[in-house]
């Protein structure tokens, strides 16, 4: 079913809400003040009916300059505006007002709708007609259908409803994948015996009753307790549609105008804003940096600073990229559109289009930022993606992660994301997550710069510790979360960066090459150790022979690893050779005896007590025996 929204658009009293009444039978202005002053205050909705089938949402907004806030939170999901202009006054101030709104939020569709047509004869009409051409010229309304009607007589009201009819025809399929819901509050309140309900306009997307869905900017999961659309109860509602909800669980205090109901993950709270903003043709205003506008997106609107980037001013008709920064977290998505108004004296004199929905805080007048900022506005969508993969590859993006930064779709993304791979641009990690290739190599380059160091450094060790380069790379890149650390040594090791030997980790080809000093030192370590017997010399006492202490201490930690020492304790090392014999000895006293004292073993060994105890303590560690009072008992 299509879904479709038209809004209506003009001055105030040129006869929009009587229009709608006209077309729908239904009088949008609902409150007791609007019906008393004879002027919409607050959005009123209607549904046109008709007979193909279709759902069409009429949006009345209002037209008077102190409602033209409200006015902002309607008009922004509309698919087909109405221009209505009264015959018998012509343009006015908000008439101009609102069509440079239309321009701004992108409106492609429109008509003219020319209304008290009963009131003038046609020469006046065709002057006023005259006005608009000038006023609408080189824009989206320029060759639009044009038509008068008179609400009063029903003149041409059948006609327009036609009109309206072959334009909906054409307003494509918004897009309707669960992951993309999203829907501006713009009403709250509360309906007996359900609760809580708030209503807007189902930008994109779709949900379901029982669903849980997410409320922005306070990130809070609420479930769906029902829903409604046109009037009716629905199972489920889809983009396009004016969509009423009925939460369980939060209190009518609790939600307000503004707020956004989204899929959970797909928003992200956000202090600033990367936006291109542009003034009006028609305005007098100048916008400099450092001042404060007001901002309106959807339903929502506050206070922001605004930062131009790459200027100091801009007047009538001219862009820049600018900053926006907020007192408050709000919630919106790169390519929303939205409108300026001046701080004081409040009056509409802008918009724009945001680039990046959760930027950092910038410096002014930053190439590289400026630069980034033209291929988010106008590069092709696997240039932008390339570019928002070079910044988030930091925290190791999912393919979902860059979905939500750039309002796509899941299998969108995956899809560009093959064509970065193909391209040698994108690296996918057997976690599922993706790199820039850009990012890898600062990754491989401060690996190989870390242990090339530590080569040059230990040319006999066989590698730095894993949890060490680990540590290292984590701290290089500011990585707090561990399993990140050992993604990046996987993918090390995966792409032959580096090469693994136990716990120690190497650049790949590396060989640890001894040189005549160490090799010299090597042999001067044996023949000690060879020549201790299970006398085990002090660690401390062997090294201090020799004048290069820490490759002294290499070589030894060589002859550990490679098995050649067995180390009973850090001050303790025994030849290999005397440790099988020790050991030996060990499991033939145990073939005939249940126990073995110290002294026993003392008297196999044939040394002193000190160095039994020594290899004892090593064999009740490694649990190859037990200590059960004054004797011992072999475990394995």
């Amino acid at each position: 079913m299509q879904n479709v929204i038209v809004g209506t658009s003009g001055h105030v009293d040129h006869g929009k809400t009587c229009l709608i009444k006209a077309l729908s039978g239904i009088d949008t202005d609902r409150l007791k003040e609007e019906q008393k002053r004879g002027i919409t205050i607050e959005l009123g909705f209607a549904n046109l009916p008709n007979d193909e089938g279709l759902h069409i949402g009429i949006i009345d907004v209002p037209g008077h300059e102190k409602f033209v806030k409200n006015m902002l939170a309607g008009i922004g999901g509309i698919d087909l505006v109405l221009l209505v202009i009264a015959l018998d006054e012509g343009i006015m101030p908000q008439t101009v007002e609102h069509f440079e709104i239309l321009k701004m939020l992108h409106i492609r569709q429109g008509i003219i709708v020319f209304t008290k047509a009963d009131l003038v004869d046609d020469d006046w009409a065709e002057l006023v007609e005259e006005d608009v051409s000038a006023m609408v010229e080189g824009s989206f309304l320029e060759h639009a259908d044009r038509i008068r009607v008179s609400s009063y007589t029903g003149q041409n009201i059948p006609e327009l409803k036609r009109m309206i009819l072959d334009k909906v025809r054409s307003v494509g399929m918004r897009r309707s994948e669960p992951e993309l819901f999203r829907l501006p509050i713009d009403r709250v309140f509360t309906m007996e015996g359900f609760g809580t309900v708030v209503t807007g306009t189902l930008l994109e997307g779709s949900c379901r009753a029982g669903e849980e869905i997410m409320l922005y900017p306070d990130e809070r999961l609420i479930k769906i307790r029902g829903i409604q659309s046109h009037g009716e109860k629905e199972e489920a509602a889809y983009a396009g549609q004016r969509t009423a909800i009925n939460l369980a669980g939060v209190k009518k205090e609790e939600l307000s105008r503004g707020q956004v109901l989204a899929a959970p993950g797909t928003l992200t709270d956000s202090n600033f804003l990367d936006v291109k903003l542009t003034l009006f043709k028609t305005t007098e205003r100048q916008l400099k940096n450092g001042d404060r506008i007001h901002f309106n997106y959807g339903s929502a609107q506050t206070i922001a600073k605004a930062v131009l980037l790459d200027q100091e001013s801009i007047g009538a008709g001219e862009s820049a990229y600018v900053q926006l920064r907020f007192d408050e977290s709000l919630a919106v998505k790169r390519g929303d559109r939205f409108i300026v108004r001046f701080y004081s004296p409040v009056e509409t004199f802008g918009g724009g289009i945001i680039l990046d929905a959760c930027p950092g805080k910038h410096k002014r007048h930053q190439e590289e930022l400026i630069e980034a900022l033209k291929i988010r506005e106008t590069g092709t969508d696997v240039e932008v993606l390339e570019l928002i993969l070079k910044e988030e590859s930091i925290g190791f993006p999912s393919a979902h992660h860059l979905a939500a930064k750039l309002n796509w779709t899941d299998s969108e993304t995956e899809r560009l994301l093959e064509t970065l791979k193909k391209q040698k641009k994108a690296l996918s990690l057997n976690d599922g997550n993706y790199f820039h290739k850009s990012f890898w190599e600062r990754v491989t380059g401060k690996t190989k710069e870390l242990l090339e160091a530590f080569h040059r450094e230990n040319p006999i060790a066989s590698g730095m510790e894993k949890e060490e380069i680990k540590s290292r790379l984590m701290d290089a890149f500011y990585l707090s979360d561990p399993k990140k650390g050992d993604v990046l040594l996987n993918e090390l090791l995966k792409r032959g960066i580096i090469t693994a030997a136990g716990s120690t980790v190497a650049l790949a080809g590396f060989e640890a090459q001894y040189s005549d000093a160490h090799s010299g030192m090597r042999e001067t370590m044996l023949a000690t150790y060879l020549a201790a017997g299970f006398e085990a010399p002090s660690t401390d006492d062997l090294i201090s022979q020799f004048k290069d202490k820490k490759q002294a201490k290499q070589v030894l930690n060589d002859l550990f690893k490679d098995g050649t020492l067995v180390k009973l304790n850090p001050g303790a090392y025994l030849h290999k050779t005397h440790f099988d014999r020790a050991m030996e000895l060990l499991r033939n006293h145990f073939n005939t005896h249940d126990t073995m004292s110290l002294a026993e073993y003392r008297d196999m060994l044939g040394t002193s007590r000190k160095y039994v105890l020594l290899i004892l303590d090593y064999l009740d560690q490694q649990k190859i025996t037990k200590l059960q009072g004054d004797v011992r008992v072999l475990l394995k």
